[in-house]
Parts: C-alpha cells; structure tokens; sequence
C-alpha cells in the first residue's frame, strides 16, 4: 500500500490553507480596507493577509502587489516576506518549481540581512517543497543546513520539526537507518518539550518508526512503536495517518498467523477511512482486503472488496486529471490577469499624457476624444466578449476530451464484463456447437474491446492506427487459440475513424479465426501472412495462409461467419475477394473517399 504520511510542517500549512473558508468574512472586510488605505505600509500589510485568507490565485495576486510595494521602497525584509507569501501561494496551486523560486529569493535576502533564524525556517521551507516535488536528494539537502542552524541556536522545538521532516524523507529515500536515527532523536527531544504539538509529534514520529522497522524487518519494534502511535493519535482524532498506521499493522498480524485479528484490523481501518471519506486510503486498504480474501479462499468478498478498489482507483485517476486541468485553468488565467494589469497600467499612462496634451487643444481635438474614448470602449467590449467566448470554447473542448476518454474506458470495461460472462457460460456449456458459438461472439467482442482500449489508452480522438491495432488483434486471436503459427505482418499506418474500425476488426476476426481454426496443413506448420497498405486513396488488406483453402460451393453456405463478412463489406462499400494458390488468400479493398464526412 502506498505511504505517505505527512510531516507535521505540512500539517500546519495545510491547516491554515483549510481554514480558508472559514476566514471569507475576514478577506471580505481585508478587501474594504484595502480600497481607501492610502498609506503603502498599511497597503501592504493588507495585501499580505489577504494572500493567506482569499483564494490562492487571487493571494498569489496580492503578493505580487505586495511585493511591488516593498521593491519601490527598496525594503529588503518586507521584499523577502512577500516572496514567502508567493511561495505559500504557488505551493498551494500545486506549482512546485515557482514555489521553490519564490522560497529561494526570500532565502537570498534573509542571508544578506543575517536574519538567521528566519534562513533556517526558509530552508526547511524549501526542504518541504522539494519533498512535495518528489525530490527527495535535494529536499535532505535543505532540511539539513536547517537543522543545523536550529542545534546552533538550540531551538529545540524547531528542531524537532526539521527532524521529523528530514527522517520522512530519509524513509521515502530509502535510507532507514538514517530515517531511525532523526526519528529516534526527534522522540528523545520531544520528552522535553512542553507545546501544544507534543503529542502530535510523538504520534508520528512513532508511526513513521514503525514504518522503518518494517523495512529494516524488525517487527516486534514495528508492532510496539505502530500501537503507541494509533493510541496517541486516536486521541487526537487523526483518522487518515490511524488508517495508515493501523492497516500496516493488521498486515504484520496477518503475516504471523494471526489472520482473524489482521482481518478486524484492516476491516476497522476501512471503516475509518471511509467516515473520513479518505478516498486513497479506502482504495488501498480495499486492495489490501482483496488479496487477503483471494489468499483465504473466500473468492465472493475478495471480489466484493476488488471492485471496490476499482471504483475508488478510477475516481482517483479522474480527480487527478481534473486537478490538472485546474491547475492549467489556474495558471492561464493569471497570466491573463496580471497581462491585463500591464495593460490597463499602460493605457493609463497613456490616457494621464493624452489629457495634458488635450487641455490645450482646440474644441476640434475634444470632440475628436470622445469618439476616440467611445471606439475604445466598443474595441474593449467587443474584445471581452471575444476572450470571454475563446475560455468558454477552451473549456468544453478540454471536458469534451476528458468524457471522451472516460466513455471509451467505460465502454471498454462494460464489454470486458459482457466477454467475461460469456466465457463462463461457454465453459459451463456440456453442447460443443453451443460452446464454440459463444466462442466466436467472445472473439467478436474482444475486437470491440481492443478498439476503445486502444482510444483511452493511447489518448487518441476517434482516429485509430491500423497498424497497431491489426497488429494487437492478430497476437491476441493467435495467442486465444493457442495455435504455433508463423506469423508475417507489413502493416502501413493507415488511421481510420473507429466507425469504420469496428466493421473492419469483425471482418478480420472472422477470417482469422476461420484460418486457425480450420486452415490446418498436415506435413507443415500453418503460415500467415496479413498486409495493409494504401495507394491512391484506397486501402488494401490482403489475408493469405498456406492451408488447403475453403470447400467448393463455400459461397452459398449458411455459415453465419461469412454471412457476417460479407455483410460487413457491404456496410463498409468495399469489396472483397477469394482465391486459392498453395494457400486461401483474402483481399478486402476500401476506399478512402467513401469516408472523407467521418
């Protein structure tokens, strides 16, 4: 199950992003104050506060004015405030890299004052970014020179956080036994402390103890430090890292035997996550269940508890996504926003010089300014409307592509689920004529799913590569039957709309199932040979094996198979051919101008 188990730096900042809501009322009234402060100082203690308690993209605003404020008084303190600012904000949209750029400019500064103990912060602050990041060699870098500026301060309490941080990130590096030694001293100097954090600190740091151990494979320790910190932290009603710390613990109990116990453990830590409504946690620990079910025999609840893994891991990926997109959106826009604050600040300008040159101006140039001033105005609807149109139609292309490649997953797995019944319905079945019937519509539909695998997998429209595609389905129909086939493909990459691709994959099946399951030569192994290619805005798609070819008289069969074949041909306006010479060979013709409106 995946770990990660947040540090308790994190923990506050994360907090006071949380409080968000909560502190609207405060940015509203922030807001009034801010439109008749004169004074720059009280302007930019106003903007800073806003930058915490509004939105981020709009606190990402007001920092950066803030930070105009102190850069046209030349304060170097309040300059490197307002990048700490910035760098909370970009980390809250989930910008990493600006928000490690922001925390250095504010480190530069701080170190040219000599303000120590705010470099030490400002360097545990980057540690954490980079640890966000997943750079996990740069963020021990950091945290380090931290924690080594706080032992010379003998800030114990700071110090024990730049622990605990930089023991997390020895365990995701890797490095357990430096993860136990910061660990194990963050554990000693917390005894002494006398905080409201204590008790959080020795709950995670036993939890992230526990963790180590296990790695190192010193489970008693693990078991111990894992109990001490569930009972330290159910107190203080932490239900995402109880879940966590509880479902490695039921995976211990579950390993030495005591399989009832580790059962009630991970049921109890699902429950947790779920009145947490911890979505990444429930995923996990319904995984963990799974297998447990799957290992004991009891197949009905490890289904039961797969699917609910399923559910929960497809609504993860789509959050993921959609967090993406937002952060795309976020982005887009501020960059919109502060082009149009240069804007309207040059236009300004402009306007301040246009006015001075016209107070001298004859009535001629007044009236010549009002129909200036009136065209700008109609320009700058005209142009509102415009963008306000362009963001709409941005906006629904990019869902318009996300439900997409939701409905081809959707569709994918429905019809694996429709294969998979009809499979056991074949296996089940004691008539052979049925059995291979229900084969054949398996074959059917496993074409159908390689299409829309091949849409949501590979990202694309509704244009498929025939190439892939062909190529995918000959392996997987070869593979099916089981059958040693020597096996020769020239496919040329041809796209065709998925209207079109799903005929076509039907067609394909039907012959190559016909060729493995009756073109079997006696003295030699079964050859063959499948070609696609295009010339003049035709497609040609040759199917030739080396067996003893189709009985006379095959065109009037009732076969249902060729029937579908030729049926298919028809929809498609293509045509189709037979021939015999030391081998059956089919040739299927289409043309490209038939399809030019799809």
């Amino acid at each position: 199950m995946k770990l990660r188990i947040v540090t308790i730096l994190l923990i506050v900042c994360n907090l006071n992003y949380a409080l968000w809501a909560q502190n609207r009322p405060k940015a509203d009234s922030l807001k009034k104050l801010l439109v008749i402060s004169q004074c720059d100082s009280d302007r930019f203690n106003l903007l800073l506060n806003l930058s915490k308690f509004d939105e981020p993209l709009e606190g990402l605003t007001y920092a950066k004015e803030a930070l105009e404020i102190a850069t046209g008084e030349n304060l170097k303190k309040k300059q490197a405030l307002a990048f700490e600012h910035l760098s909370i904000c970009q980390r809250k949209l989930g910008n990493y890299p600006e928000a490690i750029k922001a925390s250095f400019e504010a480190l530069r500064i701080y170190d040219g004052l000599g303000l120590e103990k705010k470099t030490a912060s400002l360097l545990l602050q980057i540690g954490s970014h980079f640890t966000n990041d997943k750079n996990y060699t740069s963020a021990t870098q950091y945290i380090k020179q931290a924690l080594t500026i706080f032992r010379k301060r003998h800030d114990i309490a700071n110090t024990t956080f730049a622990l605990i941080n930089l023991g997390e990130t020895y365990r995701l590096l890797e490095k357990y036994d430096s993860a136990s030694y910061c660990l194990n001293e963050c554990l000693q100097l917390n005894q002494h402390l006398k905080h409201s954090k204590k008790e959080l600190i020795q709950g995670y740091a036993l939890g992230n103890l526990g963790l180590v151990h296990i790695k190192l494979n010193q489970i008693d320790m693990a078991k111990q430090e894992l109990i001490n910190s569930i009972s330290i932290l159910d107190k203080l009603g932490d239900l995402y890292s109880i879940s966590v710390y509880q479902s490695q613990l039921a995976k211990i109990y579950i390993d030495e035997g005591r399989t009832v116990s580790g059962e009630q453990l991970l049921l109890a830590s699902l429950n947790m996550a779920e009145k947490g409504t911890l979505k990444e946690q429930i995923r996990d620990i319904s995984n963990d269940l799974s297998l447990f079910y799957e290992k004991q025999h009891r197949f009905d609840k490890s289904l039961f508890y797969r699917k609910k893994y399923e559910v929960y891991h497809d609504s993860l990926v789509n959050i993921n996504n959609v967090r993406k997109v937002e952060q795309l959106h976020s982005q887009y826009w501020l960059d919109k926003k502060e082009a149009s604050i240069q804007f309207l600040k040059k236009e300004d300008n402009n306007k301040r010089k246009l006015l001075l040159i016209l107070s001298s101006g004859t009535i001629l140039l007044i009236t010549l300014l009002i129909f200036l001033q009136l065209a700008y105005r109609q320009r700058k609807k005209a142009f509102k409307r415009v963008s306000e149109q362009n963001v709409i139609i941005e906006k629904r292309e990019r869902e318009k592509a996300v439900l997409l490649r939701e409905l081809n997953h959707r569709v994918k797995n429905n019809l694996q689920m429709v294969a998979s019944l009809i499979n056991i319905q074949a296996r089940q079945s004691t008539e052979p004529a049925l059995s291979s019937a229900l084969e054949a519509t398996r074959h059917r539909i496993d074409t159908l799913i390689l299409i829309h695998q091949k849409l949501y997998r590979d990202n694309e429209d509704m244009q498929v590569n025939l190439k892939s595609y062909i190529g995918e389905l000959v392996d997987n129909l070869i593979y099916s039957f089981g059958e040693k086939v020597s096996i020769s493909m020239n496919l040329a990459p041809v796209y065709l709309h998925i209207d079109w691709v799903i005929p076509l994959g039907l067609i394909i099946n039907e012959l190559i199932t016909n060729t493995l399951k009756y073109a079997k030569p006696e003295d030699k192994p079964l050859e063959l040979i499948v070609e696609l290619s295009e010339e003049n805005k035709k497609v040609y798609l040759n199917i030739a094996d080396n067996g003893n070819g189709l009985p006379e008289g095959f065109e009037k069969s009732n076969g249902f198979g060729l029937k579908l074949v030729h049926s298919l041909t028809k929809q498609l306006k293509g045509e189709i051919s037979y021939s015999y010479n030391q081998g059956c060979l089919w040739r299927i013709t289409l043309n490209l101008e038939n399809y030019q409106k799809n």
